[in-house]
């Protein structure tokens, strides 16, 4: 499956597209415990016990954090994606219950001119990005000194969305002349 998955519908408007991007939570998981498990190691046995405390951010109790920091981030994601994002206010019931879904979904209306390519590259970019803000949180616990580097990548993953979600594709047409 990947790291994300990608839905399309055309909207009932003919210049827009609805996108839905999935990234499943599992996967999410795998490469934050995969980096967790490298920082650890890369520590050293001066700080064993900081390295145990990293190591172990996917077990339970600790996964608590992880999924609110995913749930924190996500939703800034889908932030990060205005206007493409926006949606009208209904009535609803918003909590601070703890969420653990299966996947996270952004569901985006695109112009039609925005490329196949553009929509890929922002997926990975946003699976990077959940990655690192949820490491470097975890980090910020357990190692204040490395949390930096990790939320100066997510800050550069959070550039090149802003930069690839204002990047679209038009069709070149050059002027005819007279002559």
């Amino acid at each position: 499956m990947g790291d994300y998955c990608i839905r399309y519908k055309t909207c009932p408007c003919g210049d827009k597209v609805d996108v839905t991007l999935i990234f499943m939570r599992e996967e999410l998981l795998y490469d934050i415990k995969n980096y967790a498990y490298i920082e650890g190691h890369v520590m050293g046995e001066e700080k064993q016990h900081a390295q145990h405390t990293l190591v172990d951010i996917g077990e339970e109790g600790n996964v608590d954090r992880v999924n609110r920091v995913l749930a924190v981030v996500h939703a800034g994601v889908v932030e990060m994606l205005y206007p493409y994002t926006k949606e009208e206010v209904a009535e609803d019931v918003i909590d601070n219950m703890m969420e653990e879904p299966e996947e996270y979904a952004i569901e985006m209306r695109v112009p039609r001119t925005m490329s196949i390519t553009t929509i890929r590259f922002i997926a990975k970019l946003i699976h990077e990005y959940m990655v690192y803000k949820v490491i470097a949180d975890w980090l910020h616990i357990t190692n204040p000194q490395a949390a930096s580097h990790w939320e100066m990548k997510a800050n550069e993953m959070a550039e090149k969305i802003q930069s690839a979600k204002n990047h679209r594709t038009y069709a070149f047409t050059r002027k005819t002349h007279p002559w």
